[in-house]
């Protein structure tokens, strides 16, 4: 801790404190969003920047809570080609947060990671959505304190927001009991035709117990990509999915990351063997950037897990799983010969994502049997939080 205090050191998941700027530096922006001119190339203001694709990044421009009223209040009077509003690490708060869940009907991405939102606050976005006739498909709030009520939080939000197909919460607090209110929103939706396309909850204590709940959601099919990395899974959270994988809708489940969660090597490759029976395409048991932070444990893979993981790939006729992320799980080379060994076998191309340890012949060969293999793509939401004023792309995982 910096000899400033905590708040200066850093609050919740090291989010640092915000001293908000000077109202009056944001007038140029302001006069520009009353305008309602488009931005035909990038512009940069005193505080944020617009750019042609219709976001407004505003992330660390130190906004405080007065000066998101302020922008909220200049989007809503008229017009706006800002679609993708973008503020991060902002100091907002909760008063902040409700104030631009409410800018503008033609808003549909809300990126308001880091700013110390509660559980009510998030409740208040919800509550400002369902008065609205707004069209947010994405809801961005990781590193917020929602605490054991993000559940419920993140539950009203599934309801209030028609359109939502992106729900983050990434590292908020969200336990297991949470997230089982959380799931029965998700499966409610789904019931009602309104599924949520990608949801992440990594970076949370959620332990089988909430493996339990995703797993429910899983066999439903309410969910097209499940980020559930660094969240403590285990042995037991793991055969949790692999056994709802087996009841799942056949190529629902898109993509699913569960790296850092302390996946032993055998039920590593249960859950390999369930996804690729499932029609999973993109499977992600590697590490993420914020593992050290999060004390989170790597998954392994030893030799009798790659040999199980190589023959599932090989003799799966027309399976779908065509990235498989290996990193950081104790992969060598003996191990990953095992790969290459049944890799020309199998009647669909799988791209290995290896790491270090491993002979550079051995990855130049399997990366050669996958080269026709498109690199995996980028969801239009996720593309609509990138931002030019954060140091390094979101880590949605954590």
């Amino acid at each position: 801790m910096s000899e400033d205090g905590p708040e200066e050191a850093g609050g919740f998941a090291g989010v640092p404190y915000v001293v908000p700027r000077p109202a009056a530096e944001l007038a140029p922006l302001l006069d520009w969003l009353r305008s309602g001119r488009p931005a035909g190339e990038r512009l940069d203001f005193t505080a944020g920047t617009a750019l042609p694709d219709g976001r407004l990044d505003l992330c660390k421009q130190s906004l405080g809570a007065e000066g998101a009223a302020l922008v909220a209040d200049a989007l809503a009077q008229g017009p706006s080609p800002i679609r993708h509003l973008l503020l991060g690490t902002d100091g907002l708060g909760d008063d902040g947060a409700a104030a631009v869940a409410g800018a503008g009907t033609g808003v549909e991405t809300l990126y308001l990671g880091c700013n110390g939102i509660t559980e009510g606050g998030a409740c208040r976005i919800a509550d400002q959505l369902r008065a609205a006739p707004q069209v947010v498909t994405g809801v961005w709030l990781k590193r917020n304190p929602l605490g054991g009520g993000g559940g419920r939080a993140a539950a009203e939000l599934v309801d209030a927001a028609r359109a939502l197909r992106t729900l983050d919460l990434v590292q908020t607090g969200l336990d297991a009991a949470g997230l089982t209110v959380l799931a029965d929103a998700l499966l409610a939706a789904a019931e009602n035709g309104r599924r949520i396309e990608r949801l992440f909850v990594g970076g949370n204590p959620l332990g089988e117990a909430g493996a339990r709940a995703l797993a429910e959601v899983i066999a439903a099919g309410a969910v097209d990509e499940l980020y559930v990395s660094a969240a403590r899974l285990g042995d037991g959270g793991a055969l949790r999915l692999a056994e709802a994988l087996g009841r799942a809708p056949y190529g629902r489940l898109v993509r699913l990351s569960v790296a850092s969660n302390g996946i032993g090597p055998a039920a590593a490759a249960r859950l390999v063997a369930a996804a690729t029976a499932a029609g999973v395409e993109l499977l992600d048991l590697g590490r993420v950037r914020a593992a050290g932070v999060l004390g989170a444990r790597d998954n392994r893979v030893d030799l009798t897990a790659a040999e199980a993981i190589a023959d599932v790939l090989a003799s799966t006729a027309g399976h779908r799983l065509t990235h498989l992320v290996l990193t950081h799980t104790g992969l060598r080379s003996r191990e990953a010969h095992r790969l290459l060994d049944r890799a020309p076998h199998a009647t669909t191309a799988t791209r290995f994502v290896l790491g270090q340890g491993i002979a550079t012949s051995v990855k130049r060969r399997l990366d050669a049997l996958a080269a026709h293999v498109p690199l995996p793509t980028v969801p239009p939401d996720v593309r609509a939080v990138r931002s030019v004023h954060r140091t390094a792309p979101p880590d949605p995982d954590g």
